[in-house]
Protein backbone atom coordinates (compact mmCIF):
# COMPACT_ATOMS: atom_id res chain seq x y z
CA UNK A 1 0.00 0.00 0.00
CA UNK A 2 2.81 2.41 0.88
CA UNK A 3 4.50 1.88 -2.47
CA UNK A 4 1.25 2.24 -4.38
CA UNK A 5 0.53 5.67 -2.88
CA UNK A 6 4.11 6.84 -3.35
CA UNK A 7 5.45 6.83 0.20
CA UNK A 8 9.23 6.84 0.57
CA UNK A 9 9.23 5.42 4.09
CA UNK A 10 6.89 4.17 6.79
CA UNK A 11 7.32 3.29 10.46
CA UNK A 12 5.70 0.08 11.67
CA UNK A 13 4.79 0.57 15.33
CA UNK A 14 2.41 -2.16 16.43
CA UNK A 15 0.96 -2.13 19.93
CA UNK A 16 3.09 -4.00 22.48
CA UNK A 17 4.54 -6.47 19.97
CA UNK A 18 7.50 -6.76 17.59
CA UNK A 19 5.92 -9.69 15.77
CA UNK A 20 5.70 -8.19 12.27
CA UNK A 21 8.90 -6.15 12.07
CA UNK A 22 11.27 -8.53 10.28
CA UNK A 23 8.57 -9.38 7.74
CA UNK A 24 7.82 -5.68 7.22
CA UNK A 25 11.48 -4.72 6.76
CA UNK A 26 12.03 -7.53 4.26
CA UNK A 27 8.93 -6.45 2.32
CA UNK A 28 10.19 -2.87 2.38
CA UNK A 29 13.55 -3.89 0.96
CA UNK A 30 11.91 -5.83 -1.85
CA UNK A 31 9.54 -2.99 -2.73
CA UNK A 32 11.87 -0.01 -2.31
CA UNK A 33 10.09 1.45 0.75
CA UNK A 34 12.19 2.20 3.83
CA UNK A 35 10.68 0.62 6.95
CA UNK A 36 11.57 2.17 10.30
CA UNK A 37 11.35 -0.57 12.96
CA UNK A 38 9.28 0.53 15.92
CA UNK A 39 6.79 -0.26 18.63
CA UNK A 40 3.94 1.47 20.45
CA UNK A 41 3.88 0.83 24.20
CA UNK A 42 0.76 1.55 26.23
CA UNK A 43 1.53 3.50 29.40
CA UNK A 44 -0.74 4.63 32.21
CA UNK A 45 -1.28 8.20 33.37
CA UNK A 46 -3.85 9.76 35.70
CA UNK A 47 -6.14 10.76 32.84
CA UNK A 48 -6.18 10.47 29.08
CA UNK A 49 -4.15 8.10 26.93
CA UNK A 50 -0.37 7.76 26.87
CA UNK A 51 1.18 5.71 24.08
CA UNK A 52 4.96 5.72 23.81
CA UNK A 53 6.52 5.13 20.39
CA UNK A 54 9.95 3.58 19.99
CA UNK A 55 11.50 4.34 16.59
CA UNK A 56 14.65 2.71 15.17
CA UNK A 57 14.56 0.02 17.84
CA UNK A 58 16.46 -3.25 17.62
CA UNK A 59 13.73 -5.89 17.09
CA UNK A 60 16.04 -8.57 18.51
CA UNK A 61 16.82 -6.78 21.79
CA UNK A 62 16.59 -9.56 24.44
CA UNK A 63 15.42 -7.30 27.28
CA UNK A 64 12.67 -5.69 25.23
CA UNK A 65 11.47 -9.03 23.90
CA UNK A 66 11.42 -10.51 27.40
CA UNK A 67 9.39 -7.64 28.81
CA UNK A 68 6.95 -7.75 25.90
CA UNK A 69 6.50 -11.47 26.44
CA UNK A 70 5.64 -10.79 30.08
CA UNK A 71 3.11 -8.17 29.01
CA UNK A 72 1.57 -10.54 26.46
CA UNK A 73 1.30 -13.28 29.07
CA UNK A 74 -0.46 -10.80 31.36
CA UNK A 75 -2.75 -9.79 28.47
CA UNK A 76 -3.75 -13.41 27.87
CA UNK A 77 -4.52 -13.89 31.56
CA UNK A 78 -6.59 -10.70 31.45
CA UNK A 79 -8.47 -11.95 28.38
CA UNK A 80 -9.37 -15.18 30.20
CA UNK A 81 -10.62 -13.14 33.16
CA UNK A 82 -12.62 -10.90 30.82
CA UNK A 83 -14.34 -13.94 29.29
CA UNK A 84 -15.26 -15.14 32.78
CA UNK A 85 -16.67 -11.70 33.70
CA UNK A 86 -18.84 -11.71 30.57
CA UNK A 87 -20.04 -15.25 31.34
CA UNK A 88 -20.87 -14.21 34.91
CA UNK A 89 -23.03 -11.44 33.43
CA UNK A 90 -24.99 -14.06 31.48
CA UNK A 91 -23.27 -13.53 28.12
CA UNK A 92 -22.25 -16.87 26.51
CA UNK A 93 -18.89 -15.61 25.29
CA UNK A 94 -15.81 -17.70 24.44
CA UNK A 95 -12.25 -16.50 23.85
CA UNK A 96 -12.46 -18.00 20.37
CA UNK A 97 -15.15 -15.42 19.56
CA UNK A 98 -12.60 -12.63 20.00
CA UNK A 99 -9.78 -14.59 18.35
CA UNK A 100 -11.93 -14.87 15.22
CA UNK A 101 -11.69 -11.10 14.81
CA UNK A 102 -8.01 -10.85 15.77
CA UNK A 103 -6.64 -13.22 13.16
CA UNK A 104 -3.57 -13.67 15.36
CA UNK A 105 -2.56 -14.71 18.86
CA UNK A 106 -2.48 -11.17 20.31
CA UNK A 107 -6.11 -10.51 21.25
CA UNK A 108 -7.18 -7.14 22.64
CA UNK A 109 -10.38 -5.42 23.76
CA UNK A 110 -11.30 -4.10 20.27
CA UNK A 111 -11.61 -7.73 19.17
CA UNK A 112 -13.91 -8.46 22.13
CA UNK A 113 -15.95 -5.42 21.13
CA UNK A 114 -16.35 -6.56 17.54
CA UNK A 115 -17.41 -10.02 18.71
CA UNK A 116 -20.01 -8.53 21.06
CA UNK A 117 -21.44 -6.51 18.18
CA UNK A 118 -21.49 -9.58 15.92
CA UNK A 119 -23.36 -11.54 18.62
CA UNK A 120 -25.95 -8.80 18.97
CA UNK A 121 -25.09 -8.15 22.62
CA UNK A 122 -24.50 -4.49 21.70
CA UNK A 123 -25.07 -2.49 18.54
CA UNK A 124 -21.81 -0.49 18.33
CA UNK A 125 -18.17 -0.81 19.32
CA UNK A 126 -18.54 2.23 21.56
CA UNK A 127 -21.45 0.63 23.38
CA UNK A 128 -19.36 -2.51 23.93
CA UNK A 129 -16.68 -0.44 25.63
CA UNK A 130 -19.10 1.75 27.58
CA UNK A 131 -21.14 -1.16 28.96
CA UNK A 132 -18.58 -3.94 29.31
CA UNK A 133 -14.95 -3.28 28.36
CA UNK A 134 -13.81 0.19 29.42
CA UNK A 135 -12.17 0.75 32.78
CA UNK A 136 -14.89 0.63 35.42
CA UNK A 137 -17.43 -1.02 33.08
CA UNK A 138 -19.35 -4.16 34.04
CA UNK A 139 -16.82 -6.71 32.75
CA UNK A 140 -13.61 -4.69 33.00
CA UNK A 141 -10.43 -6.33 34.25
CA UNK A 142 -7.44 -4.24 35.37
CA UNK A 143 -4.35 -4.54 33.16
CA UNK A 144 -0.68 -4.51 34.09
CA UNK A 145 0.34 -0.88 34.24
CA UNK A 146 3.50 0.65 32.83
CA UNK A 147 4.46 4.21 33.66
CA UNK A 148 5.75 6.53 30.90
CA UNK A 149 9.21 6.27 32.50
CA UNK A 150 9.09 2.47 32.25
CA UNK A 151 7.94 2.62 28.64
CA UNK A 152 10.76 5.03 27.78
CA UNK A 153 13.28 2.79 29.54
CA UNK A 154 12.17 -0.22 27.47
CA UNK A 155 12.61 1.78 24.26
CA UNK A 156 16.04 3.09 25.25
CA UNK A 157 17.22 -0.42 26.16
CA UNK A 158 16.43 -1.40 22.56
CA UNK A 159 18.43 1.54 21.20
CA UNK A 160 15.37 3.48 20.07
CA UNK A 161 14.14 7.06 20.06
CA UNK A 162 11.35 7.61 22.60
CA UNK A 163 8.47 9.56 21.07
CA UNK A 164 5.12 10.38 22.67
CA UNK A 165 2.34 9.50 20.23
CA UNK A 166 -0.62 11.83 19.60
CA UNK A 167 0.01 14.30 22.48
CA UNK A 168 -3.56 15.62 22.32
CA UNK A 169 -4.70 12.24 23.63
CA UNK A 170 -3.33 13.17 27.03
CA UNK A 171 -6.66 15.02 27.24
CA UNK A 172 -5.14 18.10 28.86
CA UNK A 173 -5.38 21.80 28.07
CA UNK A 174 -2.62 22.87 25.69
CA UNK A 175 -0.45 24.54 28.33
CA UNK A 176 -0.69 21.48 30.59
CA UNK A 177 0.16 19.19 27.68
CA UNK A 178 3.32 21.16 27.07
CA UNK A 179 4.25 20.95 30.74
CA UNK A 180 3.62 17.19 30.67
CA UNK A 181 6.05 16.90 27.76
CA UNK A 182 8.72 18.65 29.80
CA UNK A 183 8.13 16.31 32.74
CA UNK A 184 8.43 13.28 30.44
CA UNK A 185 11.65 14.73 29.04
CA UNK A 186 13.05 14.57 32.58
CA UNK A 187 12.62 10.76 32.47
CA UNK A 188 14.08 10.35 28.99
CA UNK A 189 11.48 11.42 26.40
CA UNK A 190 13.21 12.46 23.18
CA UNK A 191 10.27 13.97 21.33
CA UNK A 192 6.66 13.67 20.24
CA UNK A 193 4.33 13.54 17.26
CA UNK A 194 4.06 17.18 16.33
CA UNK A 195 2.38 16.15 13.10
CA UNK A 196 -0.66 13.92 13.55
CA UNK A 197 -3.73 13.30 11.44
CA UNK A 198 -6.21 15.01 13.81
CA UNK A 199 -4.07 18.05 14.68
CA UNK A 200 -5.24 21.39 13.40
CA UNK A 201 -2.76 23.53 11.47
CA UNK A 202 -2.53 25.76 14.54
CA UNK A 203 -1.76 22.82 16.85
CA UNK A 204 0.88 21.50 14.47
CA UNK A 205 2.56 24.90 14.33
CA UNK A 206 2.48 25.23 18.11
CA UNK A 207 3.94 21.76 18.67
CA UNK A 208 6.70 22.37 16.10
CA UNK A 209 7.64 25.69 17.69
CA UNK A 210 7.64 24.23 21.20
CA UNK A 211 9.94 21.42 20.04
CA UNK A 212 12.32 23.91 18.47
CA UNK A 213 12.36 26.04 21.64
CA UNK A 214 12.91 23.10 24.03
CA UNK A 215 15.13 20.73 22.09
CA UNK A 216 12.62 18.00 21.28
CA UNK A 217 12.84 15.88 18.15
CA UNK A 218 9.51 15.62 16.29
CA UNK A 219 7.77 12.82 14.43
CA UNK A 220 4.58 12.41 12.45
CA UNK A 221 1.96 9.69 12.34
CA UNK A 222 -1.22 8.81 10.49
CA UNK A 223 -2.14 6.26 13.21
CA UNK A 224 -3.25 3.94 10.43
CA UNK A 225 -4.63 0.69 11.91
CA UNK A 226 -5.94 -0.98 8.78
CA UNK A 227 -9.47 -0.97 7.35
CA UNK A 228 -11.25 -2.54 10.34
CA UNK A 229 -10.17 -0.84 13.59
CA UNK A 230 -9.98 2.77 12.34
CA UNK A 231 -11.46 2.69 8.84
CA UNK A 232 -11.62 6.47 8.48
CA UNK A 233 -7.84 6.87 8.81
CA UNK A 234 -5.83 6.44 5.62
CA UNK A 235 -2.22 5.35 5.29
CA UNK A 236 0.09 8.32 4.74
CA UNK A 237 -2.43 11.02 5.70
CA UNK A 238 -0.46 12.67 8.49
CA UNK A 239 -0.89 16.41 8.02
CA UNK A 240 -3.89 17.92 6.23
CA UNK A 241 -4.26 14.74 4.20
CA UNK A 242 -0.57 14.60 3.23
CA UNK A 243 2.40 12.52 4.43
CA UNK A 244 4.92 13.94 6.86
CA UNK A 245 7.80 15.70 5.09
CA UNK A 246 10.86 13.55 4.39
CA UNK A 247 12.96 16.09 6.29
CA UNK A 248 11.37 14.80 9.50
CA UNK A 249 12.87 11.36 8.87
CA UNK A 250 16.21 12.96 8.00
CA UNK A 251 16.19 14.83 11.32
CA UNK A 252 15.33 11.65 13.22
CA UNK A 253 18.26 9.84 11.61
CA UNK A 254 20.60 12.71 12.45
CA UNK A 255 19.35 12.60 16.04
CA UNK A 256 20.07 8.86 16.16
CA UNK A 257 23.60 9.35 14.81
CA UNK A 258 24.35 12.04 17.40
CA UNK A 259 22.88 9.89 20.15
CA UNK A 260 25.00 6.90 19.16
CA UNK A 261 28.14 9.01 18.98
CA UNK A 262 27.57 10.16 22.56
CA UNK A 263 27.17 6.61 23.90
Amino acid sequence: MAREIGLTAIAVTDHDTLGGLHEAMEAGRSLGVEVVPGIEISCVIERGQCHMLGLFIDPDCPKLNQKLQELQDARRARNDALVKRLNDLGIPFKLEDAIAFAGRDLVARPHFARALVAQGVVTTLQEAFDRYLAEGAAASVPKEKLSPAQGIEMIKEAGGVAILAHPNNLKLPVDETLQALLRMRDVGLDGYEARYNTHTAEETSQYLQFAKSHGFITAGGSDFHGPTVKPSIKLGEVECGHPAPIEMLTDLKAFMRTKNELL
